[in-house]
């Protein structure tokens, strides 16, 4: 690669990390104001299920056309464009006085993000070597990850100054901005790669497509445990933390955003360390089984502790952040399995059991929770012990069907890249 083009590389992911900070930060944002909510407009925790879980389920519904959008005009255009429904979204929010409100603000929310990830990561297989995309996408998790900083102790600090509809109303200026800045930098692909001489798809090119993606023998395991792999993460980190900390540790605002602050560091540092690790152990599938299985013990271990201190629940939540780190490794195993023509469409297919996944468990969750609402209010610490027990099975039950998937490996991967450059 040329240092032109890595230059422009390197700043087209700058602006495809900038618009998934923005897309982080909605999707978790709920979680340190949600006591706030509850008792500003009286909503249970199954409304707060319903009302997180809106977000991602509209998101994954979005998956399909966006893959079609994706595959035809580019994240260019698509990505700079939906990012201004996450504009009208937040103004809905900071504006609600009622869970329709706030639903509805949620859902432009998701409407708005859909193509945060899956945009960046099309664009990016495109400007950098296949064997470098688990690294590519650790930095644009790791990045984004900021998001998550944004949605924790600085969200909390400005609910505590501005209130959280003058929080929401700022962050829409931001996004709108992000908006204007992707568009201007962010370029589909190289000059004189393929994607610039592709022939428009019919409509019935573009089903075609679909069904040969979903017709990928290796579909149905990678489906399965990308279906999980976020969920419990966005659990904890984008509702369940905040409540959880107040109910049974009875920590404030400011004290929950601080702990979630340390959760969403630890994301980052995940990401950092796990990039590498397919390269290192020539391996992504193993990656991926030894990150999803130290999360399944750790929420076991949460499920199982019947009085832990703070300490001990901060060390185990940024246990959790940390080694859901695997994800780089399953994205880059994912996008193995698509050729480019399908890309956009393999990986937003892939994203609907991802952000699917989520908003099943969010409102499942709900379910958990809200049968243990005691005469207080409060949520009973039994409640949300049986939350870690249903998280910790859930991956493990889609640990059992992921491995029977054949492995990726990188070393596989530099050297058919290095065969196609020897030919020409």
């Amino acid at each position: 690669m040329s240092d032109d083009r890595l230059a422009t590389a390197l700043r087209i992911l700058a602006a495809l990390c900038a618009i998934y900070i923005v897309s982080h930060f909605f999707r978790v944002s709920v979680s340190v104001i949600a006591p706030d909510l509850m008792r500003e407009l009286m909503l249970s925790s199954e409304a707060m299920g319903v009302l997180t879980g809106s977000f991602f389920l509209t998101f994954a519904l979005w998956q399909i056309p966006l893959g079609m959008m994706l595959d035809r005009y580019g994240a260019r255009f698509t990505n700079a464009g939906m990012l201004l429904l996450a504009v009208a979204g937040a103004l809905v929010f900071a504006g609600a006085e009622s869970l329709a409100g706030l639903t509805a603000g949620r859902v432009l929310m998701g409407m708005g993000c859909a193509g945060a990830l899956m945009g960046a990561l099309v664009v990016s297989s495109r400007w950098f070597p296949p064997d470098r995309f688990a690294m590519v996408a650790a930095v644009l998790r790791g990045v984004g990850s900021l998001g998550n900083l944004l949605a924790t102790a600085p969200l909390a600090a400005a609910s505590a100054a501005i209130g959280w509809r003058g929080a929401f109303v700022g962050m829409a200026v931001l996004t709108a901005g992000t908006a204007a800045v992707g568009y201007l930098v962010i370029r589909d692909a190289p000059p004189g790669h393929a994607f610039h001489r592709r022939k428009v798809e019919g409509a019935g090119a573009v089903v075609r497509g679909i069904v040969e993606v979903i017709r990928n023998p290796a579909m149905p395991p990678m489906f399965a445990m990308n279906s999980v792999s976020l969920g419990g993460l966005v659990a904890l980190l984008g509702l369940w933390g905040g409540p959880y900390l107040h109910d049974v540790h009875g920590l404030d605002t400011v004290a929950r955003g601080n702990v979630l602050l340390a959760m969403a560091l630890a994301l980052i540092t995940g990401n950092v360390v796990f990039a590498p690790l397919d390269r290192v152990f020539d391996s992504r599938k193993r990656v991926v089984i030894a990150g999803a299985c130290a999360s399944v013990a750790v929420f076991a271990i949460l499920a199982l502790l019947s009085s832990p201190v703070l300490w001990q629940v901060t060390l185990l939540f940024a246990l959790i952040a940390l080694f859901n780190g695997y994800n780089v490794a399953l994205l880059a195993h994912m996008r193995s399995i698509f050729p480019d023509r399908l890309v956009g469409r393999g990986l937003t297919t892939m994203a609907v059991g991802g952000i699917g996944g989520v908003a099943v468990m969010q409102m499942t969750t709900g379910l958990i929770v809200g049968a243990f609402v005691q005469d207080t209010g409060l949520v009973s610490a039994a409640g949300y012990r049986w939350m870690f027990g249903f998280l910790a099975a859930t991956i493990a039950a889609a640990l059992l069907v992921y491995g029977r998937c054949a492995d990726a490996k990188p070393s596989h991967e530099r050297a058919r890249r290095a065969l196609s450059v020897d030919d020409l």
